[in-house]
Order: structure tokens, then C-alpha cells, then sequence
């Protein structure tokens, strides 16, 4: 009897952690997969919006950070190529609050100058807009699964870039990229700099290292 009861618990522990890792596995290839779609929507509705209104380098583009300018430029170039389930504006109320934690523990929330709006499949996305003689870059924060879960850097939220015009890295430019992306991975997994996909820091980094590891969530990845 005691051998039986012996074997059925160690079954039994063998079966969680079986099934830990396979749920495990599912999140990540889920959060994967969304963060893909999220990337070709917002890829394409700026492909969308340079086709309609000119090459980007001659867009309207505010200087500087301010809630006016971040909404102005949503309103005139991106709200008519997305399909929206909520726009927020720049509203913290309710649903449009956006708290959550970096990678590190630390608690964020975004302020005023950030555009907040519900894609049509819920997810989240705050968009700013930034300028100057020589830049012009759109800065994303996306949560994947809608404020739900996690609501946590690196797992749920990852950032994005696009730059209208960079005078120093011209390669750059008109694309969507994952914020950090001009680093090699094993700078960015490091403790170097504060945005990298490490525990220890904020985990803005994260989406690159998805990216660079060709769409997957590696072993070495801070989950």
C-alpha cells in the first residue's frame, strides 16, 4: 500500500511539472504570436499612412514632447488606418489608466503625453511623438493582452520605435522597430543599461531580444 501511495505521488509530482512547463510553453508562444500582430498592425498602418500623406520625412511632425502635438499627429496621420475598439485620447481615467511594472519591480505610469487607444482586438497601445531639428521618432508601449494578466514589462508590454527622420542613423528610418534593436543580443540581456532584458532593469529592451532570437522567447530570456 505504501508503495503504491509512494509511486501515485511521485506521478503525480512528475504530471505538475509537466504540465507547468507545457503552460509555460503555451504563454510564451502565445505572447509570441501576439506580439507579431500587434508589429504588422501598427507596421502597416504607418506603410498606410506614408502611402496617403508623402514619404515620411516630410510629415507635419511636432518638436519636442506635449500632449497636443502626440494627439494632433495621432489624429492627422495614424487614427484612419487603425481600427479602434476605444480611443482614449489622452485620458487616465478607468480603462485608460496605464500602470504597470518594469522588468525590475518598478512601478510606472504614463503620463498625459501619451495617446491611449484599444485596437480592435483589445489590445492596449500608448503612442508618443518626439522631435527636433535632427530626429523625428514615434515611441509605442504595447500591452498585448489588454491590461489583463501580467501588466508587467517584458511579459505583456513591450516598446517600439519608428523614426520619420534620423539624421544620424538613416537606416533607421520609416520603419517600425523594437525599441533597443541597434544592439546585438548580448548587449541587451546585460545589466549595462537601464532599458535592457534584464531583471534588474526595466526590460524595455525585451521586444529586440524576441525579435533577434527569430520570433522566439529563448531559454536565456527573462520570463
Amino acid at each position: 500500500m505504501a508503495e503504491t501511495l509512494l509511486a501515485l505521488t511521485i506521478i503525480g509530482v512528475v504530471a505538475a511539472l509537466v504540465m507547468g512547463n507545457l503552460i509555460a510553453h503555451t504563454i510564451k508562444q502565445q505572447t509570441v504570436a501576439k506580439l507579431q500582430k500587434t508589429s504588422t498592425i501598427l507596421g502597416q498602418a504607418l506603410k498606410k499612412t506614408e502611402a496617403f500623406n508623402g514619404f515620411h520625412n516630410y510629415w507635419d511632425f511636432p518638436a519636442g514632447v506635449s500632449e497636443q502635438s502626440t494627439n494632433t499627429f495621432f489624429d492627422d496621420y495614424l487614427k484612419s488606418y487603425l481600427v479602434l475598439m476605444e480611443d482614449c485620447k489622452t485620458s487616465q481615467e478607468k480603462e485608460c489608466e496605464f500602470q504597470f511594472k518594469e522588468l525590475n519591480g518598478t512601478k510606472k505610469t504614463l503620463d498625459a503625453n501619451w495617446r491611449r487607444f484599444y485596437l480592435n482586438d483589445g489590445m492596449f497601445v500608448a503612442m508618443q511623438t518626439n522631435g527636433s531639428d535632427d530626429y523625428k521618432v514615434i515611441y509605442f508601449y504595447v500591452d498585448i493582452n489588454g491590461k489583463s494578466l501580467f501588466n508587467t514589462v517584458a511579459r505583456d508590454i513591450f516598446m517600439f520605435e519608428y523614426w520619420a527622420q534620423n539624421k544620424e542613423h538613416p537606416e533607421y528610418e520609416g520603419k517600425l522597430l523594437p525599441y533597443g534593436h541597434q544592439y546585438t543580443k548580448e548587449q541587451l540581456i546585460t545589466a549595462s543599461n537601464e532599458d535592457n532584458c534584464n531583471k534588474s532593469k526595466t526590460g524595455n529592451y525585451c521586444a529586440a531580444v524576441i525579435i533577434k532570437d527569430d520570433w522566439k522567447i529563448s531559454n536565456n530570456y527573462p520570463w
